[in-house]
């Protein structure tokens, strides 16, 4: 967890209250730090990872909480979030329920401009670079990924705090009129909402829960910054590499096993080939026999959707039955929905392709 080095989240006060008496002696008892207002009720994902982000930069190293809807209590607040009715960076803070607000992360990036900011994106977008080049800091990791930092902002937005915004201003991830086919109450926000107390229960500390909510975010937190700051851009020079050498093929060869998926749609944007490549041939870090694998590649970022698929007669065969249908020699499995199957080698791997390939499925 990213706390090893900075404030504690169960040692962060959080006092919930609409009195000014009580918010007075709050003050007193933290007068030495600054005091962060959101508002009290239901807490959400936005003000809960905007309230986190806060304690990474280097001018707020300790802080405590008020959870309030009292104006005069939030006037008093040295940061506001997510509540107050303003929006000013300068003064810190950072509402974004106003009837004209229309702010998004970049105005210059398609994927952004049609997705308004939640206090969590708005923290980030006022306060990233510093919070983020804080975090590398306190690891050791700023010096390798100094020249990165603009390029981790957009990923870490893109991957992570957009969606947080998207979902609490109301923006759909696809049309109205396409009815799921199910709904995911496992992602971010829900698993979030989740710690607010059921409504049959009682005597539950809100306080404590909020605290709670703060792990859960920064765990989050954590994977997005460090997949990027120790393998992302390692990772992609591999794969661009790989890539480069097949510009003239619908396939592309990774020699050593690093994730590319991600990647790969950054660099076919780069080199404006959106689409190209169908297939990927990758050794794998594997102890059994399936040391190869041929992997699909769908045809959009989030989709299942794959551009090709395996042949149609593979699927869901193992070994000797797949060596036999297949025709190829050193098979092992290739997977009921056609997006990957596994091979022995590399022969059988590019094999396998060769087919693929030719296949009408």
């Amino acid at each position: 967890m990213l706390s090893q080095n900075f404030q504690k989240n169960n040692e962060r006060d959080v006092l919930t209250t609409e009195s000014i008496e009580k918010f007075e002696e709050y003050k007193k008892l933290h007068s030495d730090i600054p005091i962060i207002g959101v508002h009290s009720g239901v807490f959400h994902a936005d003000e809960v990872l905007a309230s986190l982000l806060i304690k990474f930069h280097p001018n707020y190293p300790k802080s405590c909480i008020i959870r309030s809807r009292n104006q005069e209590i939030l006037n008093k607040c040295d940061i506001v979030c997510d509540v107050g009715g303003i929006i000013n960076p300068k003064t810190l803070r950072f509402d974004h329920h106003m009837s004209d607000f229309k702010e998004v992360f970049d105005e210059k990036n398609e994927k952004f401009k049609e997705i308004k900011l939640s206090s969590a994106g708005l923290i980030f977008k006022y306060l990233g670079k510093e919070i983020l080049e804080n975090i590398l800091k306190k690891n050791d990791l700023y010096e390798k990924n100094k020249e990165h930092i603009n390029e981790m902002i957009t990923h870490i937005y893109s991957s992570f705090i957009l969606i947080i915004d998207a979902n609490d201003n109301g923006i759909n991830a696809y049309p109205s009129n396409i009815i799921p086919k199910f709904i995911d109450s496992t992602n971010f926000s829900n698993r979030i909402a989740r710690l607010n107390p059921e409504w049959y229960l009682k005597d539950v500390d809100v306080n404590l829960r909020f605290k709670q909510a703060w792990d859960i975010a920064e765990d989050e937190l954590n994977y997005h910054i460090m997949k990027y700051a120790k393998g992302y851009f390692l990772a992609y020079d591999i794969v661009e590499n790989s890539v480069k050498k097949y510009l003239d093929k619908q396939y592309f060869v990774l020699d050593q096993f690093v994730p590319w998926k991600k990647i790969l749609y950054d660099i076919e944007k780069k080199y404006n080939i959106q689409g190209k490549f169908l297939f990927v041939v990758s050794e794998r870090e594997s102890e059994s026999d399936d040391k190869f694998s041929v992997t699909t590649i769908q045809k959009n970022e989030g989709t299942f959707e794959f551009r090709k698929g395996l042949p149609k007669k593979w699927r869901g065969l193992r070994n000797e039955e797949l060596e036999k249908v297949s025709g190829i020699k050193d098979m092992v499995f290739v997977h009921s929905s056609g997006f990957i199957g596994f091979m022995k080698n590399k022969d059988a791997a590019m094999k396998c392709l060769e087919i693929a390939l030719k296949s009408e499925e």
